[in-house]
């Protein structure tokens, strides 16, 4: 019993920091839905370059949206999936077990 109200207290504070990331970002980036590259480089403290990089290696662990269809169409990231990683990120980090 104990290891399936350790599951649950951990799904449960899974939950608590993935809103919080939420809302965190919809207050910086005043309730948009989606951030483009520089924004994500400020969430993450990475430069914009290191994102494309992983973009291009298949190792951005974000989901994305490209907004067209050409080269040059902008990407887009929903602040809903930067939540979702940076709770999976602190969840690594700290080996909770969703």
């Amino acid at each position: 019993m104990k290891a399936v109200n350790n599951i649950t207290y951990n799904s449960y504070l899974t939950i608590q920091v993935n809103e919080y990331f939420l809302n965190e970002l919809k207050s910086r980036y005043n309730n948009k839905l989606m951030i483009d590259k520089n924004e994500l480089s400020e969430v993450l403290n990475i430069s914009s370059r290191t994102i494309s990089n992983k973009m291009s290696e298949g190792t951005l662990k974000i989901r994305y949206v490209k907004m067209g269809t050409t080269k040059q169409s902008g990407i887009m990231f929903p602040i809903i999936a930067v939540a979702e990683y940076l709770t999976n990120e602190m969840n690594e980090e700290n080996n909770l077990v969703a």
